[in-house]
């Protein structure tokens, strides 16, 4: 695959503290589309740092909506979904570059690992999980370190705009079901330097992983999950 066909989407909120990690990370040849929220310097300091091959878009709204924009303002046959806590694995590139996807494939999911070490057990076997469901052609992925075939995920409806949470994994899920396949590269490595979420409890964040996905996926309560993210975000804090 070319980096020249693939675009990085990022939604941002209040981000100096990260943005230069995670742009220090991106390959210069790759596009990057920043979907930004921020009332500090954020944007600012995203056009010093990288001024070349970047687009920063301002928009208030939900990170579903930030995708979206991002999705729809994309100019290349491939989008990479993540986070702007994540700093990119330095064979992540070159891993992109040796991968051989076809025309059937619709998505790829990559693994994502600890920037310090700390729960690096708990991201290992996060990443084991997203393999081992890919293997029974389940979608399990990431908002962290997914890339969609930008026409798969349009044909599908791109994310859902009522899904404050889990729109990620949902997106795979439409994208699968449209009859595309959706595949897993280990060679795909992203590594999260910021751990809020599993300092507010790794089961309850575990249980949120999976009971929701599950909740849509089946239709069963769906409904319920689409009002409110249920407690996933803090009051507030509805976009990173």
């Amino acid at each position: 695959m070319r980096l020249e066909d693939l675009t990085v989407v990022v939604p941002t909120k209040n981000e100096t503290a990260n943005v230069g990690p995670f742009l220090a990370s991106l390959h210069p040849d790759v596009e990057l589309i920043v979907v930004d929220a921020s009332d500090d310097e954020t944007r600012d300091l995203i056009h010093e740092l990288r001024p070349e091959r970047t687009t920063v878009i301002f928009d208030t709204g939900t990170i579903p909506e930030a995708r979206q924009i991002g999705l729809e303002a994309a100019m290349t046959e491939w989008v990479l979904f993540t986070d702007v806590d994540m700093s990119f694995g330095d064979d992540y590139w070159t891993g992109w570059q040796s991968i051989d996807l076809g025309p059937k494939a619709g998505a790829m999911q990559g693994a994502k690992f600890s920037a310090d070490d700390e729960y690096r057990t708990y991201y290992k076997l996060f990443s084991f999980g997203i393999r081992a469901m890919s293997w029974l052609t389940i979608p399990a992925g990431s908002g962290s370190n997914m890339i969609f075939r930008r026409t798969a995920l349009l044909e599908a409806g791109g994310f859902d705009p009522k899904l404050t949470a889990n729109e990620d994994i949902y997106a795979l899920w439409v994208v699968r079901k449209a009859g595309w396949r959706v595949g897993y590269s280990g060679a795909l490595r992203v590594f999260e330097r910021d751990h809020r979420r599993l300092r507010q409890g790794r089961a309850k964040k575990t249980l949120h992983g999976w009971i929701r996905p599950l909740m849509l996926f089946t239709g069963i309560g769906d409904d319920r999950v689409r009002e409110s993210s249920w407690g996933y975000w803090k009051e507030g804090e509805d976009k990173e």
